[in-house]
């Protein structure tokens, strides 16, 4: 009797538990800031007013239009991509305010920066403190890098300005340099390609001439081109930006000053020799992806086509490499996503992002591999030469033909 006793309790209590476990609620999964059923919501920022409005302007129109098209082919796993774009003016005080409010208002799943180094650098550590997944998409300073970097930080096609001087370096040897002068603006890109090149200068036994500065959204490079010319110079390495640079090319021939310009990617747009004309012939500036802006054949011809589609009143100098280089951004981050699964975790998307290797995201951008520790996409670039308003990759013709005219002035 007792044994029977025994057993119905027990049965009584396992039905019991089984009642109750069918009376819980199911476990729900814990929400992910900034993801729905229906969206992914991405926070962005840049200079959308100011002189370097081109910046914030490109890296928007460029990142919406590809979003578009991922949301029009079916999103990620049936989300759609939800693009929030906030305005910094390139001001620092304003981008601290902007990251603040967006991460304590907008709450998105990740952040992509469209902004410069100077603004980008004052807010990176606490983007990486946030713990939320970011994308720098513009910054190339070094300083804005760490090695290894923080798990939540991937950076894009804007090339470390650590290349720029390898490949200067390399490209002194090729010309034969021996005499160099510097300009620069006095933003943070600037500095972070001019001062390591006057370092470089010094290690290799030839100081600069001179080193001029300016600021960006000048127009009056007369003083800093005189004291250039009196330099006698065969090369002036000149950092900035593009709208700097066609007036910088102009007054410099107006004004007598000979010598070979290099200049950055920054610098790489057609409206400064669209602008500046044959003051631009033989000027030098290093680029990073397959197809550049003006190309005449290829995919960036059905890239500008595309883009003045869906923005047919855009000045001109547009699409310019913020333009491009968001684009290809855009689609590098909805691979991670998709590769992430259906159940999107800031940890599932960094570890995506990690995989990413020999990733073209499109036809105009070079391939892409963050499976390193400084989540560096991208390290490559070249030097392309400008003549007659064209645009051709310096090769072993062209740097004979440039280190005959510089060893002539």
């Amino acid at each position: 009797m007792g044994t029977k006793m025994s057993l119905m309790r027990r049965a009584m209590v396992a039905l019991g538990v089984m009642a109750l476990a069918a009376a819980a609620p199911a476990q729900t999964k814990r929400p992910v800031q900034g993801v729905t059923d229906k969206e992914i919501v991405i926070a962005a920022f840049g200079p959308l007013t100011g002189p370097a409005s081109w910046m914030g302007l490109g890296t928007r129109d460029g990142f919406t239009m590809a979003i578009e098209e991922i949301n029009k082919a079916g999103g990620i796993h049936g989300r759609q991509l939800k693009l929030v774009y906030e305005d910094d003016a390139f001001q620092v005080a304003q981008a601290q305010t902007v990251v603040r409010r967006v991460l304590s208002d907008t709450k998105p799943f990740m952040v992509y920066t469209g902004t410069g180094s100077t603004v980008f650098i004052s807010v990176a550590d606490t983007l990486r403190a946030s713990r939320i997944p970011v994308y720098n998409g513009f910054s190339g300073s070094a300083a804005a890098r760490k090695t290894p970097e923080v798990p939540n930080l991937f950076h894009g096609q804007a090339v470390s300005s650590t290349a720029f001087i390898e490949d200067l370096s390399k490209l002194l040897d090729d010309l034969k340099i021996k005499r160099v002068a510097v300009m620069h603006d006095v933003g943070e890109w600037g500095r972070s390609l001019c001062v390591p090149a006057t370092e470089l200068l010094k290690k290799r036994g030839m100081p600069a001439l001179t080193v001029q500065n300016y600021k960006v959204g000048d127009t009056d490079f007369s003083g800093q081109l005189v004291a250039l010319r009196n330099a006698n110079a065969q090369l002036v390495v000149n950092c900035g930006h593009f709208p700097e640079a066609s007036v910088i090319l102009r007054q410099a021939r107006e004004l007598g000053v000979k010598a070979l310009f290099v200049g950055d990617a920054a610098q790489a747009n057609p409206s400064v020799w669209g602008r500046a004309g044959k003051a631009t012939d033989n000027w030098i500036f290093n680029w990073f992806s397959p197809a550049f802006l003006s190309d005449e054949t290829g995919p960036m011809v059905d890239f500008r086509a595309k883009y003045r589609a869906r923005y047919p009143s855009a000045p001109v100098g547009r699409p310019n490499h913020a333009d491009t280089f968001s684009y290809g951004d855009a689609y590098i981050i909805a691979k991670a996503l998709r590769d992430a699964g259906p159940d999107l975790t800031v940890e599932g998307f960094a570890a995506a992002m990690k995989r990413i290797k020999n990733f073209q995201p499109s036809p105009i951008n070079a391939v892409a591999n963050f499976d390193n520790p400084s989540n560096e996409g991208f390290t490559e670039s070249v030097w392309v030469l400008v003549r007659d308003g064209k645009t051709t990759v310096i090769g072993p013709s062209q740097i004979a033909d440039l280190s005959r005219i510089a060893s002539g002035l």
